[in-house]
């Protein structure tokens, strides 16, 4: 759907992009991170064509599809109700007809008169999402979508956006909050100092190491400490790049496994990883 080859960008003689490429198909979703001044943003808004790239090419499959954008911190005229804030941006894609939809899809019909600039933080998350996918697009770029949702909000959403993928949508989101962001995505791109450091399955990512736990008699503790566990609240834990392996020598020790589970990486360990090496630490 979209491939980006080598783009750069810099701002008064500071590179701030630096040879940039990856492609993102159909319905693919992407969790963008790095950390503050990592280039993010900028390259958000290179692919929304709010910023053009010094170098390289963005090429679409096709013509240059629609494209939804759910930003961080919207901006509301203050002096529009929720009905007619709605009624505007869907003017803008001839999609006037879908105000009550939007309006009951969001949460929102009891109070389409209240002014937009009121809603809650996670109330205008939810009816942007909604105004996105009104538009039909073809790719949705989203900036810290699921901040100031409670969390039934966050399931619901979760739930919607699994909806919207099933039709081909392509999905990039950006947010501080990777442990939310990995049940959303299924590809990570770590931006580092303007290059990508990191493009990789999340999926592959489970399995760079996993956590095992179980309970078992006290008579192991000493074999068990030697063979690097922890013992927290009556639980042993472990993290290994080999559960397979780990727990036949456990089986070999004639340990005795109770509530044994076996869990992937999670993504924020992963990304707290990359972030401390690439402070140096």
């Amino acid at each position: 759907m979209l491939m980006l080859h080598h783009i750069s960008k810099s701002f008064h003689g500071q590179s701030v992009l630096r040879d940039i490429t990856f492609r993102m198909s159909e319905g693919e979703s992407i969790l963008l991170l790095g950390a503050n001044g990592a280039g993010k943003s900028t390259l958000i808004k290179i692919i929304l064509r709010m910023l053009q790239q010094d170098h390289g090419e963005m090429e679409w499959s096709g013509t240059r599809p629609r494209i939804g954008y759910v930003p961080q911190s919207p901006s509301i005229m203050g002096n529009l109700t929720i009905r007619q804030f709605i009624s505007y941006v869907l003017s803008l894609h001839g999609k006037r007809s879908q105000i009550s939809t939007v309006l009951k899809d969001a949460g929102l019909d009891e109070k389409s008169k209240m002014l937009a600039e009121n809603l809650s933080t996670g109330q205008m998350k939810r009816l942007l999402f909604r105004l996105a996918i009104a538009a039909k697009p073809k790719l949705l770029i989203m900036d810290e979508p699921t901040a100031g949702m409670d969390l039934e909000a966050k399931r619901l959403f979760r739930r919607q956006l699994s909806a919207i993928r099933a039709d081909g949508i392509g999905i990039l989101v950006t947010t501080h909050i990777p442990s939310e962001a990995e049940e959303l995505t299924d590809r990570l791109l770590y931006l580092e100092s303007g290059v990508i450091r990191v493009d990789r399955a999340i999926e592959d990512i489970r399995r760079l190491r996993q956590s095992i736990s179980f309970r078992t008699d006290s008579k192991d503790e000493k074999l068990l400490f030697s063979l690097g566990y922890t013992l927290r609240d009556g639980v042993f834990q472990k993290l290994t790049d080999d559960a397979d392996k780990e727990l036949q020598l456990l089986i070999q020790r004639n340990i005795q496994l109770k509530q044994l589970e076996i869990k992937g990486e999670t993504l924020k360990r992963y990304v707290e990883g990359l972030n401390r090496k690439g402070a140096g630490l």
